[in-house]
């Protein structure tokens, strides 16, 4: 089961519309600890975050992210991304790493959660670094 959600999470990172299709109705998108511009800290319903994640990457040009680092932690996770860009804006390059965990229950993403280091996340997935 565990490996599945790794490779749902491979699927995810690699494709927008196959992300899309793995929230789960009610999934809750928690941002409160790595707060982000022009967001809420907490959007809850698929439509919501698609709407608020939408937003997100649409303030990027030339923007990318790829799966550095996938940990299994039981019904979730630890996924570390590493996103470039350039500011929509003023053109200012970004490469940033980011955090996450996502949490997996029949086969849906019911819970995504941004954190600002690695050490953050897998601490949230119950595992030891």
């Amino acid at each position: 089961m565990a490996q599945d959600n790794v490779e749902l999470v491979r699927r995810g990172v690699a494709s927008v519309d196959d992300f899309w299709e793995m929230l789960d109705e009610y999934v809750v998108w928690d941002l409160r600890a790595w707060p982000m511009p022009d967001l809420d800290p907490v959007h809850v319903g698929r439509d919501a975050v698609i709407k608020a994640s939408t937003h997100y990457w649409g303030t990027w040009d030339d923007y990318d992210v790829e799966a550095e680092e996938v940990l299994e932690a039981g019904p979730g996770v630890v996924v570390i991304l590493r996103e470039r860009g350039r500011g929509k804006g003023s053109g200012a390059p970004f490469d940033q790493l980011h955090p996450q965990l996502w949490t997996f229950r029949n086969g849906r993403i019911i819970r995504w959660e941004s954190f600002p280091t690695r050490a953050d996340a897998v601490e949230a997935a119950g595992l030891s670094d």
